[in-house]
Formats: C-alpha cells, structure tokens, sequence
C-alpha cells in the first residue's frame, strides 16, 4: 500500500492509542508513550518519517504557544533573579563540561561545542507534564525549574545562531540570515509580544468570543502562533521561539482561558505527532549495536548534568536536598535539543553515527523523565501549609468573572466570611473594602502563597472558573492536605464532569446542563401560552 500523508496518520493512531492505554494502566507518562510508539513504527518503517516532519514542526509551535499561554509573568517575576543566576550557570558549566568530555568524540571544537549545546537543554514539556502529575508545579521548587526551563526556551535562538556562525556550513546546507537580521528580529519579536500583551489582547480575544466561535478562537489563536512562528523562522530565530513568544503575548490575565479551552484539543493532538516523530528518529538497531556506548553516554549526560544543574540550584541559596531534587528533574536532554542536533548535522560536521548516539541518548534521557521527577520528590522538603490549622469558617471562592461575582455577592449578603483568590487585580478591586471579605490576588494553585495569608484552612472552596483541568488539579492538591473539605466546582462540559469527580469535587455545576435546566421550563411556558393562542383562534372558525 503506498504511503500517504492520511495513511500515515492513521498508523500513529493504531500504533500510538493502545501503548498510550497501556502505559496509562500501569501509571506511565503519555508523553512517553508517545515517544515509544514512534520508536515502533520508526523501527518497522511504518511511516515515512518525511511526510510527518512539517507536522510535527507545526505541533512543536503549537506545543510551546500552550507553554507561553499557560506562563505566569508576574508570578515569574518573583524569582527572576533567582533564574538568571541558575540559567546563566546551569547552560554555562554544561556547554564548557560538555566540550571539555567531548573533544575525545569528535575532531574539532565547533562540533563539541554544537554537540554540548543539545546536551544543556532540558525537555520544558515533559518536565512541566511530570510536575503536575506530581503537584509539585506550583510549590517554590517547581517554579523555579520553570524558570529554568523557560530560560533554556528562550536562548535557543542564541544557541542556533552560534552554531550557524561556528560550524562550517556547507554550500547545499540552506540560506543562514545573517547575525544582523536575527538580532533585529529578537528586538521586534520582544517589543511585539510586550505591546500585544499589555495592549492589544484583552479587546481582541474579547471581541472573538462574543462571537460565541469556537473555531473562530481555535483559527484565531493558531494564525497567531504560526504566523508568528513563520517571522522568527525567517529571521533565524525558529518557529518555536515565535510561537512561544505569541503564546505570552495572548497571555492576558482577563481573557486567558479562552484561548486555553478552545485550543486544548488541537493540542493535546499535536502533542502525539510531535513526540511521535521524536520517537521515529530513534534507531533501535544503532543502540543494540552500539549498547555499551549508549548506555554510558547517557549514564555519563544524565549525571552530569544533574549535577551541574543542583550546583546552580544550591548557588542560589536554594537547600542542598532540595538542590539535588531539582537538578534530577532537568538532568534529561531536550525536545529541542533535536533542533541544535539537526542543524549541526546538516552543516555536515557531525557524522550518522555521532547524530545517532545523540538522538538515542536523548530519547532515552526522555523516556527517564518521570522516573527521575518521582526520585526527585524524595529530596523536597514538606509544604509549609500542612502545619496550618483547619479551624475557621472562610469560604474560598477562586475565579471572579461574572458567575464568581454573583455567588460571592449571594454569600457576603449571607453574612459569609469569604476569602477570594483571582489573577486579576480590576476584577479583585471592588472587594478591597468589602467587611468580612478579604481579597487575594494570585492563583488558587499556589496553596502556598494564599494559604498563610488567610491563615486557616477554609471550610468551602467554590471553583467559578471554567478550566475543568485547573479545577481537577487544585482540587487533588487541597483534599491531599485536608480530604474532609468541601470542594465545589464549575465544568463547561458534561463530558468534564468525570474528571472533576474522580479528582474529589463534591459537586460540579455543569455550564451545559445549567443551561438546558434552566432553558426547559422557560420553552415549555412559552409551548403551553402557544398553544392557548392557537386554541383561541381555532375556536373563531
């Protein structure tokens, strides 16, 4: 059967969807799933891995737009200096330690240096997915290997224009733009992003949902990071820097769940392509040819690197065991690293079997990820808020649009006392002075922020947002610490009411449902007045 872009698809699906159920049965990453499926049908040759490349590039932009989206900029901006000193140190010392070990590999120090680059990136991805499947996400540990992650995101521009400057290009390796043109576009690329963000995104997004199109938010939303995208990778920058950068400039506080809702599924299906064809690229008759040497290589990589990562964790002042855990959590190579491996191997410096070690070392370090983040939790001290006390009767009402205004207006009539936690400022403001009503301004992820400034737990948390997954998650982490509270909860669909009940919500009030409850008795009234009128005027006849 000849091979088409369609027929390739629907391999990933059959090949992918079992191993990812298997792997989910018995506690596995689907993230790694991915990448074995794609080791499966890489090695049988099931799929023409060229078809797949321009799709799996678009997944990679799409993958780090939902990254720039979901980032908090001001709750990064609290430990900014913390991750300019841990980046700066982390990317310095693994590129030098990385040229120093591999000048016994390769011929001449551009290579080494090209080869030492993929080993400092980290996988952002697949850390952030163990992270929350850990709940560690939020606690001060996580975010500052966000920071991190997110540091090494950002200096993969940099990264590929010293490779591109210091590898010998050869003359069918592609057009380079020049170092000017990629400065310049930096420059742009940030300016845009900030004047978006602060300007133009709350009333854009806005003016689309009131629409009431769900693909007009999805078509919206991927023009944005692939338009994006398309500059930075003229520029030289690559596509993931732009897509990254157009998912902070749609990152607004207001209108950010929008985005994040309507595109999730989009995602969720580039993710599996993405990782797929990271897998395809693994050469599993390299490797068993070649075990001893792989299996040092990545012994030597992962240790290493863990290790340089903890010593810069610790020079921030950051607990020796805490700096241990953190450092296993980056110790694996990177889904971009593949980009610097790719441009350094089509320069022609690197041979097949340097760029074959490299790739299975990569996968490998991968497929160890959640291994490492589960040994890694060892090493983090407790959260400060299991100490706090349960007495106290404060409702907690997270998310304060319109649905969260008016319960909380219904319960201060009460006589209530109410805690509210919300990312936005303007809408916390009307509150401020509100008696027996105190005011957070956060997110209800982060328990140890808003917990001691209410300093009790609360008796009732009322979840108004509608982010089924946010809700889930907050939930798990609450009734970890304290399973007798009362938790209730927003879905926006039926389908999500599931989710939200295994995570322990007591109630979830479903947006679809509401709606036709409350549409039923308003269209039988109006069916039953209809009737009486048409009885009437039947009868003049």
């Amino acid at each position: 059967m000849a091979h088409t872009i369609l027929f390739d698809f629907l391999l990933i699906l059959l090949v992918g969807v079992p191993v990812v159920l298997v792997m989910r049965r018995f506690g596995g990453s689907a993230l790694v799933a991915y990448i074995f499926a794609g080791g499966v049908a890489g090695s049988f040759s099931l799929v023409n891995s060229t078809d797949l490349a321009t799709f799996a590039e678009i997944g990679a932009c799409l993958l780090l737009f939902s990254l720039g989206l979901e980032l908090d900029l001001p709750q990064m901006r609290k430990h900014l200096r913390r991750v300019l000193i841990v980046a700066c140190a982390q990317l310095g010392l693994t590129i030098l330690f990385g040229m120093v070990l591999l000048r016994f590999l390769v011929d001449d120090m551009p290579s080494a240096f090209a080869i030492a680059c993929c080993l400092a990136l980290s996988s952002t991805l697949m850390v952030l997915r163990a992270l929350d499947e850990q709940h560690l996400r939020n606690k001060q540990e996580g975010q500052t290997v966000l920071g991190l992650l997110l540091a090494q995101d950002f200096s993969l521009a940099p990264l590929v224009l010293l490779v591109t400057l210091f590898l010998p290009m050869q003359s069918d390796a592609g057009h380079t733009a020049s170092p000017w043109a990629m400065v310049l576009g930096m420059a742009l690329l940030l300016l845009g992003t900030y004047v978006f963000r602060s300007a133009l995104a709350n009333r854009l997004i806005a003016r689309v949902h009131a629409a009431q199109l769900p693909e007009i938010e999805v078509a919206l939303s991927v023009c944005i990071a692939l338009g994006t995208a398309y500059f930075t990778e003229h520029a030289g920058l690559g596509a993931a820097v732009g897509a990254f950068c157009a998912g902070l400039a749609l990152g607004g506080d207001e209108h950010r769940h929008v985005i994040e809702t309507s595109t999730r599924p989009l995602q969720g299906l580039m993710a599996i392509i993405f990782f797929t064809s990271i897998g395809m690229q693994f050469d599993i008759g390299y490797v068993w040819d070649h075990a001893l040497m792989v299996v040092v290589a990545l012994f030597v990589s992962v240790l290493i690197k863990a290790m340089i990562a903890g010593f810069a964790f610790r020079v921030t002042g950051m607990a020796t065991r805490s700096a241990i855990g953190c450092g296993l959590m980056v110790g694996q190579i990177g889904e971009f690293s593949f980009v610097l491996a790719q441009t350094a191997y089509s320069s022609g410096s690197l041979g097949d079997d340097i760029y074959k070690l490299i790739v299975a070392v990569a996968c490998l370090s991968l497929l160890l990820t959640p291994v490492m983040i589960h040994v890694s939790v060892h090493f983090l001290p407790k959260s400060s808020i299991e100490s706090i006390p349960k007495e106290g009767r404060t409702i907690l009402v997270a998310g304060l649009g319109p649905v969260g205004n008016t319960v909380v207006q219904v319960l201060q009539e009460r006589g209530e006392d109410l805690f509210l936690v919300d990312r936005n400022q303007r809408l916390l403001a009307p509150w401020h002075s509100t008696p027996q009503v105190t005011c957070h301004f956060g997110r209800i992820e982060d328990m140890e922020d808003w917990m001691p400034v209410l300093g009790r737990r609360p008796i009732a948390v009322i979840l108004t947002f509608p982010i089924a997954d946010t809700s889930a998650l907050v939930a798990e982490r609450l009734l970890a610490d304290d399973p007798e509270l009362l938790i209730i909860a927003r879905s926006p669909y039926q389908s999500q009411v599931g989710q939200l009940i295994n995570a322990g919500v007591k109630e979830v009030i479903c947006d679809e449902t509401a709606t036709a409850e409350g549409l039923l008795p308003v269209l039988t009234k109006y069916l039953d007045d209809s009737e009486t009128v048409i009885g009437r005027r039947t009868s003049l006849f």
